[in-house]
């Protein structure tokens, strides 16, 4: 099994210790209004599946605490909301065994598991966005999440370089593509095809949030190593078309050479 810095090996569920329910207690100059929150999410923390923890780190290193679930998708490099969905209320499920009851009192049966753990409201984008409940992000904290090595775009502050290209091996070799650096380059660049200009949202609305590629300029496969990624000058956001067109030629055609190949389609 897994485990992330914090974590302790897989052994018999241990129960927090009791506290009462109108009780506060401070931690790391925070004030813990739920102390049983905070210890259950502790608890909980342990037994984490590593997308559920990869979820709440980038949950708790977004500014306040709050971001969307198109934008989580968009840092983790995921393909669809509903992974994000699924990590939090599996992980909110997690922590309510422990607590045994809503944070917020609500009956059995009456509420999503997801708001153990942060409440939600739409954005004026009518985006979904998730906040960590307090006692949840002191919980993280204490238990070391934030020195995971992923950061958000959000996250301010000194940060080391961003690397791409390590290799590893599933089943048949692959190369890891940093999810922070991407998040940046579309940050910068926006969600525009930079080819053909097309963006998503705009075309097929709310469903199609944060669709985009982005396009290495340097290829991955041919330096075979890690290397320091800038996500302004190395990366480009594309649609998945342009992007497959970029890659029906070896070596792969550039941006510029895509551009003109549309103009010349559409003056013909």
């Amino acid at each position: 099994m897994d485990t992330w810095p914090g974590q302790r090996p897989a052994t018999a569920s241990r129960r927090p210790p009791r506290v009462p329910l109108n009780a506060s207690v401070k931690c790391r100059n925070t004030i813990v209004l739920n102390p049983p929150l905070f210890e259950a999410t502790k608890e909980a923390f342990q037994d984490l599946a590593p997308s559920q923890v990869q979820v709440l780190h980038a949950l708790l290193c977004a500014r306040g605490h709050s971001s969307s679930a198109g934008k989580l998708r968009t840092l983790l490099g995921l393909s669809a909301v509903v992974q994000i969905n699924a990590a939090i209320g599996q992980a909110g499920r997690k922590v309510f065994k422990i607590l045994g009851h809503h944070p917020e009192g609500i009956p059995d049966g009456e509420f999503k598991w997801w708001t153990v753990l942060a409440t939600g409201q739409y954005s004026d984008r009518d985006d979904f966005v998730w906040t960590l409940r307090s006692e949840v992000a002191a919980a993280l904290e204490v238990c070391g999440l934030r020195k995971l090595g992923l950061r958000t775009a959000d996250e301010a502050g000194t940060e080391r370089a961003l690397t791409e290209g390590a290799f590893r091996e599933i089943l048949v070799n692959a190369y890891e593509r940093n999810p922070v650096a991407k998040a940046r380059c579309l940050e910068f660049y926006g969600h525009d095809c930079a080819i053909c200009g097309v963006n998503f949202r705009k075309r097929y609305g709310q469903a199609a949030e944060g669709l985009i590629h982005v396009h290495h300029l340097r290829q991955l496969c041919d330096i075979g190593q890690e290397y320091e990624v800038d996500p302004i000058q190395d990366l480009r956001p594309v649609c998945p078309n342009c992007h497959a067109v970029i890659h029906l030629a070896d070596p792969p055609y550039t941006i510029e050479q895509v551009q003109a190949l549309l103009a010349e389609s559409r003056g013909a």
